[in-house]
């Protein structure tokens, strides 16, 4: 029995093949799909037929999006994509490429690709680091990782908090700098976001945080409590800002202060090491 008759009855009967070799199953089947469509799609992808390739890809995708086998035709149908400068397609097709197949190259580099073309370069290092994560001597993500990271720190060198205009893109550039023990420029950013956002969100929150946390890494204790207290203040239970507050507390000597953040963070996020550890400090202090 050939394939085409074997999917043909396959498709008839529900799944059930009459007259089917003892070995043959619904895996089997799916796999043979695949395999025939991402044939034609690849012909059609060499040349350069890329609406017939995507089309193509998508067939022997709907086989079974969520088999590994499938990785391999989200990632032709996102360099597909690629080519018709469709790029937000690419890399939704990119992220089901590694969501399907994690440790394979493919799909984290096509996200680094997708999110550069998107302009999202933070978003794009991520992408190419865990590609190097999965192949460490891969030459091509290598050099991809070194022209990202300068894109990136000449765009941090020359743009000033002022010149961003929504505080999304402020956020990016302090979490940047931040990453690159920077925190004096990052906080800058993080004011800038602050700055930008109306209302009380919990956006805001997070950003009045992020900026505590630069605080803290150049001791600036007090203004870790403020900056602290005005993400709690607009959201209560903002873990983060409570471990960020109790650290200070403890800078300051604030024992009691300090112990009574560390236990709310315990209830709300129980198991951190960090916290049980800053518990026992408080309370040592306090029994001198």
């Amino acid at each position: 029995m050939n394939k085409k008759k074997l999917i043909l009855q396959y498709t008839q009967n529900n799944g059930h093949i009459k007259g089917a070799p003892p070995l043959f199953s619904h895996t089997r089947l799916m796999a043979a799909t695949m395999d025939d469509w991402k044939a034609k799609g690849n012909d059609a992808f060499k040349a350069k037929r890329y609406p017939e390739a995507i089309d193509f890809y998508g067939k022997g995708i709907a086989c079974d999006p969520n088999a590994e086998a499938a990785a391999a035709l989200y990632s032709n149908r996102a360099a597909s994509y690629a080519a018709l400068n469709r790029h937000e397609e690419a890399l939704r097709d990119a992220k089901d490429c590694a969501r399907v197949k994690p440790a394979w190259l493919k799909g984290h580099f096509r996200m680094g690709v997708a999110f550069e073309a998107l302009g999202k370069l933070d978003d794009a290092l991520k992408g190419f680091e865990d590609a190097l994560k999965t192949e460490p001597q891969n030459e091509e993500c290598q050099q991809k990782l070194s022209e990202i990271r300068a894109r990136i720190k000449d765009r941090n060198d020359r743009t000033k908090p002022a010149q961003c205009r929504t505080a999304e893109d402020a956020k990016i550039i302090g979490n940047s700098l931040f990453s690159n023990g920077k925190y004096e420029q990052a906080i800058d950013f993080y004011s800038r976001a602050i700055e930008l956002t109306p209302g009380d969100t919990e956006d805001k929150a997070n950003y009045f945080s992020n900026r505590a946390a630069c605080l803290q890494q150049t001791h600036q204790y007090r203004s870790v409590v403020s900056d602290a207290n005005e993400a709690l203040r607009i959201s209560p239970a903002h873990v983060k800002a409570l471990l960020r507050r109790a650290i200070a507390y403890e800078g300051l000597e604030k024992w009691q202060a300090a112990l009574d953040d560390y236990q709310q963070v315990n209830s709300l996020s129980p198991g951190m090491s960090n916290v049980s550890q800053g518990v026992l400090r408080c309370q040592r202090a306090l029994r001198r």
